[in-house]
């Protein structure tokens, strides 16, 4: 609620002439629980208020349900309260900074920004969500420019904020203006000591863009300045590979594999795609986790032609489950099978696969098996 004091202190302050009437008592205790942190037992005493009686300060009375609702996150309650207060006779302006805060939490953007006019210049103390509110509700709407300038404002309010620059570089991309997205990528990256996670964002949202280059630039700026932390040498992996570089992309992957080795996995994939199955193997080799080993090495050794080292895989693969749980590995040791010529073995394989898909497949390696035996392939 920062900004947002000024209706909050008036609820609790207490009545310029008290009165000894009990639902005015109930209003001020409310007020004090409230005030000391017990927005429920403070909604509870607030219930035994008649707030068509006479003697009762109605303006206070909702505002203090909605102050109370707020804090429940029942934005519809407050909403209505704050309402409930204008009707009253309120005129403070924060009460449609909070009316805005409960609608926008509604998704009522029209009612959000209908406050937010009405709140008038209150808007620049209310804090930065009383800017974040009209960026995304223009946004939602269409209103891209006006979006836009509502991160602008909301920035020279608040610059220490940095949510309003990531908020424009996602804006700009989404809009297809990667050179206007690069160059605040760059003003972001330049204003103030930028963190790690703030250079990652702006290169995820370059690749994302489909300007990979740039993104590289930056991650290779980011190295200069943090070294080889393994999360940007993973981002530089998928900014190389976006750039049709696969090669550099899996050295960076191999790299980030010295800090965590479950990125041998993704350099051996790149590797064992562009044929290079020699470094594929050694990094396969790394792997601690054992099915997503086995998994690979079989594909890599179906890739090489090495059929009878992908047969002697089938004791380890069974031992852990993967022949059950994944189709897909059984059917390739009966493929293995048949480039051996062990049709036999192959055909038990082919027989206890389930799944449609399987079914499609498994007729036609029968076939290839059937051509072979009948002479009509050479299956040497």
């Amino acid at each position: 609620m920062r900004g947002l004091p000024i209706v909050l202190a008036l609820a609790l302050a207490a009545p310029a002439a008290a009165k000894k009437a009990p639902e005015v008592d109930r209003v001020g205790l409310a007020a004090v629980l409230l005030r000391d942190g017990h927005p429920d037992r403070a909604a509870l005493v607030l219930d035994g208020v008649d707030p068509e009686a006479e003697e009762v300060d109605k303006a206070r009375y909702y505002t203090l349900r909605g102050v109370i609702a707020l804090r429940q996150q029942d934005f519809r309650g407050a909403l209505d309260a704050f309402d409930g207060a204008i009707a009253a006779g309120a005129t403070d302006s924060s009460l449609h900074l909070y009316r805005a805060r409960s609608a926008y939490a509604l998704d009522d953007c029209e009612t959000a920004l209908s406050a937010l006019d009405q709140a008038g210049p209150a808007v620049q103390d209310g804090g930065p969500d009383m800017f974040v509110i009209p960026a995304e509700c223009h946004w939602r709407g269409g209103r891209h420019a006006l979006s836009l300038a509502a991160l602008d404002a909301g920035e020279a309010r608040h610059p220490e904020h940095r949510g309003f620059q990531r908020t424009r570089i996602q804006r700009l991309v989404e809009l297809g203006l990667f050179q206007a997205a690069v160059e605040a990528g760059r003003r972001f990256l330049a204003g103030g000591a930028a963190a790690i996670e703030d250079h990652l964002f702006v290169s995820e949202a370059l690749i994302r863009a489909g300007q990979p280059g740039e993104a590289r630039a930056l991650l290779e700026e980011a190295r200069l300045i943090f070294g080889d932390d393994e999360r940007i040498l993973v981002q530089s992996g998928h900014a190389w590979l976006g750039a049709e570089h696969p090669i550099i992309g899996a050295r960076m992957f191999e790299r980030a594999a010295l800090y965590d080795p479950a990125y041998s996995r993704d350099a051996a994939e790149i590797y064992r795609e562009q044929r290079f199955f020699a470094r594929a193997l050694a990094l396969n080799g790394r792997l601690f986790e054992q099915p997503a080993k086995l998994r690979q090495r079989l594909a890599l050794l179906l890739d090489m032609q090495r059929f009878e080292a992908a047969a002697a895989l089938e004791p380890r693969l069974s031992r852990l489950g993967l022949l059950t749980e994944d189709e897909e590995l059984r059917y390739a040791l009966a493929y293995a099978r048949f480039r051996l010529g062990d049709f036999e073995t192959a055909e038990g394989h082919l027989r206890r696969l389930q799944s449609p898909q399987m079914f499609e497949r498994a007729g036609q390696l029968r076939k290839a098996m059937a051509d072979c035996r009948a002479g009509v392939a050479q299956c040497d």
